[in-house]
């Protein structure tokens, strides 16, 4: 295994008292730009900087992300085999490997394929290591014959599991439906969605011309640009706000397999001059902050961590009602207009009542500062020191 900082025959970290502090670990296949990664970086390095001692370990070093990783986070790459299909699944053997020269207390990994990896390598490495797999969307979700796999493995090994987290109410109920999990050993836990620096990274200048525009109502959307993410429906939709107002226009922050289709539909449409896909942004919360409204129009999701960054901007959202997530977030509407999935009449029809309409900003950052990092890395805190205690007793 390779890192930027050599892994093995580390100190752990010790506290005030001298005693060492559990040791944590958090297993991602790779560090693009999604919402589970970016969950996952966060609560690394906020437990970094409570003073544990953190591995970030990763299949492939690549993804946008790699320079959201603090500096006292040690990113540990596997050697992993490239083979058809399995992708990340390769990684099994180095993962034990890893887990038998580093013994971390608690492992963490982060969405079904990744659980199913971790849970695999802890049972072969036979270390008291716990493994803790969390759940980021409703379970199962499946589009190809990949998923179907994983997410037969990961419903027997979900049911051998000690504790999993879920990151909303909605996943945990799926996978307590679907994957058999008895409630007691289900944990809700949200993702740390928002640090201390969003205020002013969302004061930070944005070079986009329509941005600057006071005549012209912005439109955004961001995520990845794959099918669950349905911009396809927000471009439809997109097409009749344009049409009912015309200085209103469109931006879609993210990259992604779609890219040429989404720009290829946007032609069809007629709407490739007010429409824009700038890629992928290191700081969105400056678009959001001086959007005019946001549209998440997902096909699924778990705990949308766009949404909840819209929120904390002061930015008026309209989302699709899909299984878990959002209508959560928003508290049934509460903090934002919910339309069906895949509906781009209503999703258009949402949008423009709520360009029309008054928002109460200071509510949407309210209702945004649940999700604030502090909390989230509280109960965390609880959860390792939980686990750790039973991995020591075994």
């Amino acid at each position: 295994m390779t890192a930027d900082t050599a892994p093995t025959g580390r100190d752990r970290t010790r506290d005030r008292a001298g005693s060492r502090r559990p040791s944590v670990s958090f297993y991602v296949p790779a560090l693009y730009a999604g919402g589970a990664e970016r969950a996952t970086i966060t609560l690394a390095n906020g437990l970094a900087d409570r003073g544990y001692d953190v591995d970030l370990v990763v299949s492939f070093t690549v993804g946008a992300l790699r320079e959201a990783v603090a500096a006292d986070v040690q990113v540990v790459s596997l050697p992993v085999p490239r083979l058809p299909f399995l992708g990340a699944g390769a990684s099994v053997p180095s993962l034990r490997r890893y887990l038998r020269a580093e013994r971390p207390d608690v492992l963490f990994s982060a969405m079904t394929y990744a659980n199913v990896v971790a849970l695999l390598a802890g049972r072969a490495a036979g270390v008291e290591t716990a493994v803790v797999p969390v759940e980021h969307t409703v379970f199962p979700y499946v589009t190809q014959l990949k998923d179907r796999v994983a997410t037969a493995m990961a419903s027997r090994l979900y049911r051998r599991s000690e504790e999993i987290v879920a990151v909303s109410s909605g996943v945990a109920e799926s996978v307590g439906k679907h994957a058999g999990v008895d409630d007691e050993r289900l944990t809700v836990i949200y993702n740390p969605v928002l640090t201390d620096g969003v205020e002013t990274d969302a004061a930070e200048p944005v070079s986009h011309p329509w941005f600057a525009d006071p005549d012209l109502d912005v439109v955004l959307g961001a995520g990845r640009l794959e099918p669950v993410k349905g911009f396809e429906t927000l471009l439809r939709a997109f097409s009749r706000v344009a049409r009912a107002r015309p200085n209103s226009r469109l931006v879609v922050l993210g990259e992604g397999g779609m890219h040429d289709r989404l720009h290829s539909l946007a032609d069809g449409l007629g709407v490739s001059d007010v429409a824009s896909f700038p890629g992928y942004v290191e700081n969105p919360y400056r678009f959001m902050h001086r959007a005019s409204a946001f549209a998440l129009s997902s096909v699924q999701e778990g705990l949308p961590s766009v949404l909840i960054e819209a929120l904390a901007c002061g930015c008026p959202v309209v989302a699709t009602d899909c299984r878990v997530g959002p209508r959560e977030i928003l508290a049934d509407g509460a903090y934002g207009r919910l339309v069906p999935v895949g509906d781009a009449t209503a999703l258009a029809d949402g949008l423009l009542a709520t360009l029309d309409g008054p928002v109460d900003r200071e509510a949407l950052r309210a209702r945004a500062a649940d999700f604030r990092a502090d909390a989230v890395l509280d109960e965390y805190e609880a959860l390792v020191a939980r686990r750790a205690g039973y991995a020591s007793e075994r």
